[in-house]
């Protein structure tokens, strides 16, 4: 499994954007899929996504593979993941 987080600096284009910029955190599989997936805002909104919560009113899992490059992010550790999760 890889671990790693992303920081997106740039606020939701809905009606939730107020929540403020937000940390992403990711477990991936070793053909890059997501199988978890953390956002931690601004203002203390977190969600969590996983095979068996795809999806809700604000947002889901994300789709295809992703890896550290894709998104510019930075290695964390399992332990630190699930501390969040």
């Amino acid at each position: 499994m890889n671990y790693f987080s992303q920081y997106w600096d740039e606020n939701r284009d809905d009606e939730y954007a107020d929540w403020g910029f937000s940390t992403w955190y990711f477990e991936t599989n070793k053909a890059d899929e997501v199988l978890k997936q953390i956002t931690v805002y601004k203002n203390g909104k977190v969600t969590k996504y996983d095979e068996n919560n795809q999806e809700d009113e604000f947002g889901g899992l994300c789709e295809g593979t992703l890896t550290i490059d894709d998104c510019d992010g930075d290695v964390i550790s399992k332990e630190d993941f699930y501390k969040i999760w």
